[in-house]
C-alpha cells in the first residue's frame, strides 16, 4: 500500500536535499508553491518540462444527483466554476509506471 506524503514530510525531504533545516526547506518549498501558484491565479499555464503543466479549466454547469442529504433524488445544479489541472510530463509518467 502506497505511503501518503504530507507537506511536512516534503519539507523534510527539500532540507535534506538542500543540506538544511527543515525551516529552510519549508521556505524553498513555500517559494516554489507560490511560484505556480502566482501565475496560474493571473491565468497562465505553469509547465515544469518533464514533470508536467498546471492549467486553470473551466467546468461547466451540470445536473448531478446529491450524495447525501435530500431523499427526493432530484437533480442539484453544480454552476460552472474554475479549476485547477493537472497534466504528467512524460518522465513524471515513466516514474510512475515503474
Amino acid at each position: 500500500m502506497a505511503t501518503t506524503l504530507r507537506k511536512s514530510d516534503i519539507t523534510g525531504m527539500v532540507a535534506t536535499k538542500l543540506g538544511g533545516n527543515r525551516v529552510m526547506g519549508e521556505a524553498a518549498l513555500k517559494a516554489v508553491l507560490e511560484s505556480i501558484e502566482e501565475p496560474l491565479s493571473a491565468g497562465n499555464r505553469v509547465v515544469l518540462t518533464g514533470f508536467g503543466a498546471f492549467e486553470i479549466r473551466n467546468v461547466k454547469e451540470r445536473k448531478v444527483r446529491p450524495i447525501r442529504g435530500e431523499k427526493s433524488g432530484e437533480l442539484v445544479t453544480v454552476p460552472a466554476h474554475k479549476r485547477v489541472g493537472f497534466t504528467a510530463g512524460a518522465e513524471l509518467n515513466r516514474t510512475a509506471q515503474g
